[in-house]
């Protein structure tokens, strides 16, 4: 099994979705104290595959960067 965090721009990723609500000047947020974890699709397909070929039962939860759910959607709403 490997778990890891958003894949950046996907469909899951918060990133569209603050952009795509941006111009009404709101960007939603549950919870100001929840973080985010980033990986690239590429890096979520290499760890995969690593994990197919060397696995044995394991769990694989990597270390990857994260931010503030409050600096993204600040960063977003700014640059309008």
């Amino acid at each position: 099994m490997v778990r890891y965090g958003n894949v950046i721009g996907s469909r899951g990723s918060v990133i569209p979705f603050f952009l795509e609500r941006r111009h009404t000047g709101v960007l939603p947020i549950t919870d100001p104290a929840m973080t985010r974890f980033n990986i690239s699709l590429q890096e979520g397909v290499d760890r995969v595959r690593w994990a197919l070929n060397n696995a044995r039962g394991e769990r694989f939860v990597p270390k990857l960067p994260s931010y503030r759910i409050t600096d993204v959607a600040k960063a977003i709403g700014h640059h309008q």
